[in-house]
């Protein structure tokens, strides 16, 4: 399976040049955001599939909002975004069930926007805001062959986070493996690949996504108080030029 060929536009303007590498995922940018995904926690929630999914989530008194979109075809058509009760449909290679057993397409007959009818190889997503990607979870993770894996990243960027599913458990949270900024409304691509589309090889459900909000930057036009220790080197500096100027201009004044 490849990735996408192209992508949609974005919808707003990008943080910087683009997506920003985080220094590091355990360190502290704002304000955690939990969003717990699903039919029950999206709007809207019926029908199961619908052209988007909007999930919010709070904490210390903000609201976060995030929006799941299905890329589009080569015909700029999409098929409808799939939520159920274990999570949102991020990807599925393969027939109406793994190995035949008769599991579900992410919940529909027909997910997704791969070439074939019960596939999805790529969806995407947007915030409101600006957030760090922190860690996520499965609601149910079905993996057969071809070592599938996910990658999240600007669709016009090489600058990607890659998770294996091979060794991911359901209702584990896993960091991400390349923790990353997302600027507000920037669109981020969840693309599968390396799975077996000729047999029903993988579904993946998303349960849970943890994002930190990002902190505005302070206005730079406006230079700040001097620190206390550089104003008292200051003062002695220009206290130290009076002297020497008045020890110079001494004998000039008795002329």
């Amino acid at each position: 399976m490849s990735a996408l060929p192209f992508a949609r536009p974005l919808l707003g303007t990008l943080l910087g040049a683009g997506i920003v590498l985080s220094g590091s995922p355990g360190q502290a940018l704002g304000t955690t955001f939990t969003f717990d995904l699903g039919s029950g926690t999206a709007t809207p929630a019926d029908p199961q599939a619908s052209s988007t999914k909007t999930f919010s989530a709070q904490a210390d008194g903000r609201m976060l909002r995030l929006v799941f979109q299905n890329a589009l075809l080569p015909d700029d058509t999409a098929k409808p975004v799939s939520a159920t009760d274990e999570g949102l449909c991020l990807y599925k290679a393969g027939g109406p069930g793994l190995n035949d057993i008769g599991l579900t397409n992410c919940g529909r007959d027909t997910p997704g926007n791969g070439t074939g009818t019960a596939n999805q190889s790529a969806i995407e997503l947007v915030f409101d805001q600006a957030v760090e990607l922190v860690s996520y979870r499965y609601g149910s993770l079905r993996v057969g062959l071809g070592n599938p894996l996910l990658t999240w990243g600007e669709p016009t960027s090489p600058v990607v986070s890659t998770e294996t599913l091979f060794d991911k458990q359901v209702g584990t949270s896993y960091a991400f493996a390349n923790p990353f900024v997302v600027g507000a409304n920037q669109v981020i691509a969840i693309t599968g690949v390396g799975g077996d589309r000729d047999s029903s090889s993988t579904e993946v459900l998303l349960s849970q996504l943890v994002v930190r909000a990002i902190p505005s930057e302070p206005a730079t036009d406006v230079p700040g108080p001097l620190p206390l220790a550089g104003a008292l080197a200051a003062f002695g500096w220009s206290r130290r030029l009076r002297d020497r100027l008045n020890r110079r201009g001494a004998p000039y004044s008795r002329k």
